[in-house]
């Protein structure tokens, strides 16, 4: 009687493993009936259809992961992919913990994706998403991909709700690149050289305002001196005076630019007014003004290990004050490089408060340029 038991036990298993490897089979091939559309009715069902699926898969990772990863792969194999299989699919890979394995499929997914496709052009926030994932990664040559598909493309604006933000493609490159880190900066620099679109020189300038150091000073200088767009021009000026230390100060106190306007030019003789008062103790008291004194008493190991929670937080932190960060006895450099990684990290959050916190960070590392 037991032996029977044990068996049926056995077979009512397998028919379950089976029935669950069917069901996720099953929900992967009811993304090919997503399809574009301006119906809201018709979204809305999709986007029920999709949470279903996702909710499916998440039920046991263990089983349903190998089969998204067969299932990718012969869609890559395919002469005409789905579109939105390899999206949806991809996406939930990249945010199901992935190993090395994974990632190449991610990547491969990736470069697979029609940009342009009216499907995947309607699923903008899902796709930026995915590539965002892959910036973070810093996958060698990953930054042709962004000039690909979101430099040079306008992509659709999405809004997040629950951050109340309207995402637009300008907003969609500053976080690709941002995330990518400070290899963003030479790369964008070298095609700001090139590029003659105006509109396309004040999203570079725009997205260098938030990842410059001072090593791209003396690129926007020489920049400055030809300039002849009043937006980009002022791009330049905060890139020169809040990103570059005493060498931005320098060399902005130096520039005799060309063919101004006198809107321009007006501008540009209050700000280097205004650049001759930078200084170590300027910036501390334009800190201390805006947010008041510190009441921490961080020993340097206890500073580094709360710099290393931020890191891993997205660059967010509770505890930490900015007068904090010029109240230790840390190497400057090996500091800098450590709020540089958190700012890299501040562009994984799409809200104002990344932003905020991105800003910040560029004060505090403007303030250490200048530090003795």
């Amino acid at each position: 009687m037991k032996y029977w038991l044990l068996l049926l036990l056995i077979f009512t298993l397998d028919l379950s493993a089976n029935s669950y490897e069917d069901e996720v089979i099953s929900s992967i091939e009811s993304i090919r009936t997503i399809k574009a559309s301006e119906d809201k009715n018709e979204i809305g069902k999709f986007n029920s259809l999709m949470d279903a699926n996702w909710k499916k898969f998440s039920e046991k990772k263990s089983v349903s992961i190998p089969i998204i990863q067969i299932k990718l792969k012969e869609e890559l194999n395919s002469p005409s992919p789905n579109q939105m299989v390899l999206l949806d699919l991809s996406w939930f890979l990249a945010i199901s913990n992935p190993n090395k394995e994974d990632l190449e499929i991610i990547l491969k997914t990736y470069e697979a994706i029609d940009f342009q496709d009216p499907l995947i052009v309607q699923n903008t926030q899902q796709y930026f998403r995915l590539a965002l994932f892959l910036s973070e990664k810093q996958i060698p040559d990953f930054l042709y991909s962004i000039d690909k598909r979101f430099l040079k493309n306008e992509n659709r604006s999405f809004f997040i709700p629950q951050h109340v933000a309207m995402v637009d493609a300008h907003a969609q490159r500053t976080h690709l690149y941002g995330v990518y880190g400070k290899q963003s900066i030479k790369h964008l620099t070298n095609i700001l050289k090139k590029e003659k679109d105006t509109k396309l020189r004040q999203s570079i300038t725009s997205i260098l305002r938030r990842i410059c150091t001072p090593d791209c000073a003396r690129d926007i200088s020489e920049m400055l001196e030809s300039e002849e767009d009043h937006k980009t021009f002022v791009n330049g000026t905060y890139i020169l005076l809040d990103n570059a230390g005493p060498i931005g100060k320098y060399l902005y106190l130096k520039l005799n630019p060309k063919s101004l306007s006198k809107e321009t030019q007006d501008y540009f003789i209050s700000e280097q007014n205004y650049v001759k008062n930078q200084s170590f103790e300027f910036f501390i008291t334009k800190i201390k003004k805006k947010y008041g004194e510190s009441s921490n008493s961080f020993s340097d190991s206890q500073l580094l290990s709360e710099i290393e929670k931020m890191i891993l937080e997205n660059g967010e932190s509770h505890s930490i004050h900015p007068l904090d960060f010029f109240s230790n006895k840390i190497d400057k450099q090996f500091l800098i490089e450590k709020i540089i990684e958190a700012r890299r990290k501040c562009f994984l959050r799409i809200n104002h408060h990344g932003m905020q916190d991105i800003d910040l960070n560029n004060l505090i590392l403007n303030t250490l340029y200048y530090k003795e």
